[in-house]
């Protein structure tokens, strides 16, 4: 069963490195696990962020993951570790890489549905390969009003202010409580908000 999983996951980072060399990683969004229609693009992600630990200068990855609502009951308010509880290699979604230095990121051309997203803290140079492996270090987005189970056409989902505690192994028991601690592998904005689209993205 771990090696099937390995293989699904394997498959998801193939597709998106080989959509990272056609859209020229880090200089927009890219697109995996199938087609960029933006014709039916609904909904945008924007977010900031706030606190990381542990201090790094190193790039970080954001992805958002498209899910089948029947996939969904368990990612809210406390999503597990992806990598080996979901079919990633049939996901659709878009990610995003923050260079040293950037906070702010906007992942527009998202069908409405609902939705996981991981932060990823990728190795240091040569070894950083855009893919969510094994023993990678990553953050998985609280939800804590399970506002992500189900997101409109036509709406901006903004994060804002968003921590993040990076962990090889990250617990599934984020302590949804609003004076609960953050723990390892999670990630927590101060504030999910929803709002009309009004600039076409």
């Amino acid at each position: 069963m771990i090696d099937f999983m390995r293989n699904r996951i394997t498959g998801l980072a193939l597709a998106a490195v080989a959509a990272c060399g056609l859209a020229a990683c880090g200089e927009g969004t890219v697109t995996f696990g199938g087609g960029d229609d933006d014709s039916n693009a609904k909904v945008t992600f924007k977010g900031n962020l706030d606190a990381i630990s542990p201090v790094t200068s190193r790039d970080i990855d954001v992805f958002v993951y498209q899910i089948d609502k029947d996939d969904a009951d368990d990612l809210c308010p406390c999503a597990p570790d992806p990598r080996g509880t979901l079919p990633l290699d049939t996901l659709v979604g878009k990610s995003a890489v923050l260079s040293s230095g950037e906070t702010d990121f906007t992942i527009s051309g998202l069908e409405p549905g609902a939705f996981l997203i991981v932060f990823l803290l990728d190795k240091a140079g040569d070894n950083a390969d855009g893919q969510i492996n094994d023993d990678d270090q990553i953050a998985v987005l609280d939800d804590i009003d399970c506002q992500l189970d189900d997101v409109n056409g036509d709406l901006t989902v903004t994060l804002e202010d968003i921590d993040l505690i990076f962990s090889a192994t990250p617990s599934d028991d984020c302590q949804p409580g609003d004076d609960s601690p953050q723990v390892p592998g999670r990630a927590r904005a101060d504030l999910i908000r929803k709002a009309r689209t009004t600039d076409g993205s």
